[in-house]
């Protein structure tokens, strides 16, 4: 009663303005659960997941071997423009090039095309510059 007098609320007077609020409300009673043992019988397995696979480095080739077959593939291309001329097997020389440096250098390697539209322009002998060492040089030397 001193609460009521002191201005105070008392527990029971909050109690009631939380029960006219409106809404849904749930509430339980205390509860405690009685401890539990599981017999020894029954044993609790937890999975233990598998190690993860080991990932493998990819393999680090050095800059002179790629060199050194790029070189060698524009050589036998210009080999085979000068023994057989620049119309023998241009769409084939042209794929094989258009592959190899779209491998090497990526997106700037269809450039490579440059020889199939020269020879198809009737500038075959144009076909015997070592484009591909070109191309891979330009792509090697602004990450050096």
């Amino acid at each position: 009663m001193a609460d009521e007098d002191a201005g105070r609320t008392g527990p029971r007077e909050s109690r009631r303005e939380r029960d006219e609020e409106p809404g849904f409300r749930f509430s339980l009673p205390p509860m405690v659960l009685p401890d539990m043992k599981l017999p020894e019988r029954i044993r609790l397995v937890f999975p233990v997941p598998d190690p993860p696979e080991k990932v493998s480095r990819p393999a680090r080739i050095e800059v002179t071997w790629v060199l050194l077959a790029v070189v060698l593939a524009d050589a036998l291309d210009a080999a085979a423009v000068l023994a057989a001329g620049p119309e023998t097997l241009a769409w084939a020389r042209a794929a094989v090039g258009v592959l190899a440096a779209a491998v090497l250098v990526g997106g700037p390697g269809l450039l490579y095309a440059w020889e199939l539209v020269a020879i198809l322009g009737g500038l075959g002998w144009l076909s015997v510059a070592p484009t591909l060492t070109a191309l891979v040089l330009a792509r090697l030397l602004p990450s050096q």
